[in-house]
């Protein structure tokens, strides 16, 4: 149970940074968390997706010049994530029939939140189903399940998170990382791109769609 445990929290450490990537601009204090904690070495050896993006990400970060990159990538953050004509980060925008935000997805999204007890900031900036805010209640979700003590506490917590990837996640997220990679030129979105797309994959094939095996 503590090798379950373990993983759980590891995997908790994975979607707290991936949500980071998507909710604020990159900073020097993010960078070197990234290169002091050997977050992103941790990472390397499950999936080459996942491998591509870390290396794409590391050659940023561990590049001498890094802090004099960050005001470029603020604006790119921007350009890509804030507009005037943003990626979409809203589930809802690549599943509904309309392709517009706040849609039975976004609604969806929000049960699926209130049902494992996660309570919503009724003046957060964001609807529901931002990249960001799904991926953090995958870091919730994780979190409950290395809490759990016993079968009978953990159980709905796995079922909880192989429901919302099958439901969600699986459905949206890979076509939001194939327009970040169209759409970007620069190694540090690519490489978030690519560690989104790489870890929700290996994450889904080799641990979440396995737990009731």
């Amino acid at each position: 149970m503590d090798e379950f445990k373990e993983l759980m929290k590891a995997r908790q450490s994975a979607y707290d940074l991936l949500r980071c990537f998507f909710l604020q601009e990159p900073t020097e204090a993010l960078f070197e968390a990234l290169r002091e904690e050997g977050v992103l070495k941790n990472l390397v050896g499950y999936h080459p997706e996942l491998d591509e993006g870390v290396r794409l990400l590391d050659g940023v970060i561990s590049s001498p010049g890094a802090a004099q990159m960050l005001p470029g990538l603020h604006l790119e953050f921007t350009r890509l994530f804030a507009g005037p004509s943003p990626i979409p980060l809203y589930e809802s925008v690549y599943r509904s029939k309309s392709g517009l935000m706040m849609q039975e997805e976004t609604l969806a999204v929000r049960r699926k939140y209130m049902a494992a007890g996660l309570a919503v900031h009724p003046h957060r900036s964001f609807p529901e189903d931002h990249i960001g805010a799904e991926l953090e209640f995958l870091f919730f979700l994780c979190g409950k399940a290395a809490e759990a003590e016993g079968a009978e506490d953990l159980l709905p917590w796995l079922k909880r998170q192989q429901e919302f990837f099958q439901e969600h996640l699986n459905h949206w997220v890979p076509a939001l990382c194939d327009r970040l990679l169209r759409e970007t030129d620069s190694p540090y979105f690519a490489g978030i791109a690519k560690m989104t797309r790489g870890f929700l994959a290996w994450d889904f094939a080799e641990i979440v769609s396995r737990f009731f095996d």
